[in-house]
């Protein structure tokens, strides 16, 4: 899609989704194969697996037909018709996302028979006058009645995956899911990327972002560095927390409990940018510089370890050899 923005953009390409990022429902790590077998949600559809950087699965794609309004300018009537297009992705067998996607394209201004839009994943169909960048804003702004929402069905496909026989229900911590809403527009004239991330609040967060071309975005590369920020800033809300919790749990005991599942199972997992295309490793680098995401990290991981070594050392010690 190529249009025409008020404000003299050029875009090529605009995306919206949504990504839910929680703690599996199990006692210990996932292996591999319980993993790829968690997310094999597609009859004969093939499960990929990778073990480096960072040991991680993804599921087949899932399409969801929508048909369904637009949130936009008041008295604008914008229609989207088409495949919302959801995954599965469990990193460290500890970790489980899910994420819903759609390419937003101007469509023909009819109703098509559905096997138009089903031979086009993962691409909605916009019907209306509008302009990509008021499209983007007010997606990540909010969603009216009855407008798209990928929310709904990352919410379908988390429960699904979390109710599976593969899971003992018993996790080693007590963690809060996030949502990362967002937008990204490739904006043709643009020399290098610009982004707003937005804690919004406990759960909720919003980023939009300007894709220059040079970095060779495509629909997996937006979506993948999404992910990968929903994932860092998941790892990063966690364990502040359960430092807080140790620090306000009553006795060494309880509050080894919770912080050795942080060390052992979420803080190798902190890799942010490695599994990025390329392309968009600089996004990551100016985050760094400006937020310092890995600088919170690891002040995060050193209040833990420390807390973790004033309580071991307050644990009662048995009676030496007789």
């Amino acid at each position: 899609m190529t249009a025409p923005a008020s404000n003299g953009l050029r875009c090529s390409l605009i995306m919206v989704g949504e990504i839910r990022t929680g703690l599996v429902m199990n006692r210990v790590a996932l292996p591999t194969r319980a993993v790829a077998e968690l997310l094999s949600v597609v009859a004969g559809e093939r499960v990929r697996s990778y073990e480096r950087p960072v040991r991680r699965t993804v599921s087949p794609d899932l399409l969801h037909g929508v048909d369904c309004r637009l949130s936009t300018a008041p008295g604008a009537r914008l229609r989207g018709i088409g495949t919302l297009q959801a995954r599965g992705r469990v990193v460290g067998g500890r970790v489980l996302q899910c994420s819903t996607r759609a390419v937003l394209e101007t469509g023909s201004g009819l109703r098509l028979p559905w096997t138009h839009y089903v031979e086009r994943p993962g691409v909605v169909e916009v019907t209306g006058r509008s302009t990509p960048t008021d499209l983007a804003a007010r997606f990540v702004a909010g969603c009216g009645p009855d407008s798209l929402e990928p929310g709904a069905v990352n919410a379908l496909l988390l429960a699904r995956l979390q109710r599976s026989r593969l899971l003992d229900q018993r996790p080693p911590l007590r963690t809060r899911r996030t949502r990362l809403r967002w937008s990204a527009v490739v904006d043709d004239s643009s020399p290098r990327f610009g982004g707003t991330f937005t804690l919004v609040g406990d759960e909720l967060r919003t980023f939009r972002i300007v894709v220059p071309p040079s970095a060779g975005a495509s629909p997996d590369h937006i979506t993948l560095l999404c992910e990968d920020l929903a994932f860092h800033d998941w790892l990063l809300t966690t364990v502040a927390a359960a430092a807080d919790r140790a620090r306000a749990g009553r006795g060494a005991a309880i509050g080894l409990m919770r912080l050795r599942p942080v060390v052992d199972d979420l803080v190798h997992l902190w890799m942010p940018g490695a599994v990025v295309a390329p392309g968009f490793r600089d996004i990551w680098d100016q985050w760094e510089a400006h937020a310092g995401f890995t600088r919170q990290w690891s002040a995060c991981v050193d209040r833990v370890r420390d807390r973790l070594a004033l309580l071991e050392s307050r644990l009662p010690t048995g009676p030496g050899p007789g």
